[in-house]
């Protein structure tokens, strides 16, 4: 769920945007706060696609030439304003529909690898949750252009359900690793300090069927839980460097016996 929780604060984000255009066509805009939103957003998701990249995996978002990372509030005239936000509001909530497809396709997969095995409560939450979420923004999105309060509690509970399905990714990646907080955790996946286990005792972490694509670990440093078939982690590993004794995962697989 490490793909999921970075994904879904990604959503969070661009829903803050949305959130954020849909108060200007209100007349609260402030187009420097809305253009700071996008330009970190750009930013992180070009992070994460350099992360995808590491990783091996597929990531389906595209971003156009018309996404609300573009977006030039200042310099749109005061005439046009009004379209000018519908479009933004527009590919703000059409940006955020794309991460949560992104989000099903990664949930799916592990799901598909769970269900023979054990259910798994956190992550069927997640599955739930992220589609009932795509479901808010095509609402949200096919009442963009109207006015009043249909609009309002419709982008509401896209929002609404944007953190929620945030704080069940979040969570669940948490409770994996035995952290016990989830505050500025989907930064530290996206710059890789977890995924870094080359002097971890994880000794108690829960980590079956957990994808470790991407994780650094260290044969002499890592202590991993006591039914952790290591010789398979060997054999999906490679070393990083000549001698450093740096291993990373690279391929999927199973390390731990199925959870009865």
């Amino acid at each position: 769920m490490v793909s999921a929780a970075i994904l879904s604060d990604l959503v969070v984000r661009a829903m803050e945007i949305a959130a954020a255009i849909n108060r200007g066509r209100r007349g609260n805009l402030d187009r420097t706060f809305i253009c700071t939103l996008a330009r970190d957003l750009g930013r992180d998701l070009g992070r994460v696609r350099e992360c995808a990249q590491v990783r091996r995996l597929k990531l389906d978002v595209t971003v156009t030439r018309n996404s609300v990372l573009g977006l030039t509030l200042d310099q749109a005239r005061e005439r046009d304003l009004a379209l000018t936000l519908i479009r933004y509001f527009d590919a703000a909530l059409r940006l955020a529909r794309g991460l949560s497809e992104a989000i099903d396709g990664t949930l799916a997969r592990h799901l598909d690898l769970r269900l023979s095995f054990s259910r798994d409560h956190d992550l069927e939450l997640a599955v739930e949750l992220a589609a009932s979420l795509d479901s808010d923004l095509d609402r949200a999105l096919a009442l963009s252009r109207e006015l009043g309060k249909t609009r309002e509690r419709a982008l509401d509970l896209a929002f609404e359900r944007s953190r929620a399905l945030d704080r069940v990714c979040a969570q669940g990646v948490a409770e994996r690793l035995g952290i016990s907080s989830t505050e500025g955790l989907a930064e530290a996946l996206l710059d890789g300090a977890i995924d870094d286990f080359t002097t971890a005792d994880l000794t108690y972490a829960s980590l079956a069927d957990a994808d470790l694509t991407g994780v650094r670990w260290s044969p002499s440093g890592t202590i991993w839980p006591p039914e952790t078939d290591v010789k398979a982690l060997l054999a999906r590993s490679e070393e990083i460097g000549t001698g450093g004794g740096v291993l990373v995962v690279r391929r999927r697989g199973m390390a731990w016996p199925p959870k009865r």
